[in-house]
């Protein structure tokens, strides 16, 4: 059996309390995973600015995904080596996967798009009372949320039908739409997924784990929301957590599924220790 395992974890109502964002409850699981050599990766829609002050309140030493994938960020000295094509940016080596978002902007400032412009608004063009009520956070935690590199977060007030045309159009542009559980993201066309494989396959390509018995490693994604399917469609394991009042996704594959029956952060622990995976990895840590 192999010891290797990798879980990429979306973060608002997968790890973290979907109202409150709170995590200290399963902060001493954690704690068992890492010491049991599993790394935790997020992989979340959230910027690099509030994903690091994220991993740093629950002692994360890891790369972890923003975005929606279009960026992978990797802190130096993380690896022995720099991975390929990725660029410096302060402590980290940063792999680019999306487009910038000043490039979108100039995408959707195009005459074909005015006519959907009407049914949007934005995060960016928010007052902090209603940023506030569609991100649930508190109005202090609000401004990392300006910070993004590659997205523009936004509400969308017209039809389907309407948005099904949006969607088409930017298709065509290189961008597109992205359903997170609160709002929907104008991006490129990265997605979790890809970023996952990418940066799992690079685990694998390194030998990370460097183990005598079993270099085969096994990829965990957890999530609960659209954005999150990509990712769960195509690891080893899904484990889909509870959202609350919502509908819980539809995944396509039936093997290796696990779905929580309570919400976050104790759903996240609740299916992970009914894994036999995980199991036996802390039966034997």
């Amino acid at each position: 059996m192999t010891k290797n395992v990798l879980i990429f974890t979306d973060l608002d109502g997968t790890l973290l309390n979907f109202k409150t964002f709170d995590v200290a409850p399963i902060l001493p699981f954690i704690s068992k995973l890492k010491d049991a050599g599993i790394q935790i990766i997020p992989n979340s829609s959230k910027c690099h600015f509030e994903i690091k002050e994220i991993i740093s309140k629950i002692n994360l030493e890891c790369p972890y995904i923003t975005e929606n994938g279009a960026a992978i960020y990797i802190p130096k000295n993380f690896f022995l080596k720099q991975p390929q094509g990725s660029t410096e940016q302060g402590k980290n080596w940063v792999l680019t996967l999306g487009i910038e978002k000043d490039i979108i902007n100039q995408k959707i400032r195009q005459t074909s798009f005015k006519k959907y412009m009407k049914f949007i608004l934005f995060l960016r063009n928010m007052t902090k009372l209603q940023k506030s009520y569609y991100t649930g956070l508190k109005p202090e935690s609000l401004d990392r949320t300006d910070e993004r590199e590659f997205s523009e977060p936004l509400i969308w007030m017209g039809s389907n039908a309407e948005l099904d045309n949006f969607k088409k159009a930017l298709n065509e542009e290189g961008l597109s739409i992205i359903h997170g559980a609160r709002l929907l993201h104008l991006t490129g066309l990265n997605t979790k997924g890809e970023a996952m494989k990418i940066l799992s396959d690079y685990y694998s390509e390194i030998d990370y784990f460097d183990n005598q018995e079993n270099n085969e490693i096994k990829v965990i994604s957890c999530g609960g929301s659209k954005n999150d399917l990509s990712m769960l469609e195509i690891s080893d394991y899904a484990v889909v957590i509870r959202l609350p009042d919502m509908r819980p996704i539809g995944l396509r594959r039936k093997n290796n599924v696990l779905n929580s029956r309570k919400i976050a952060p104790l759903g996240w622990q609740e299916t992970l220790e009914e894994m036999d995976l995980i199991k036996e990895i802390l039966k034997t840590s």
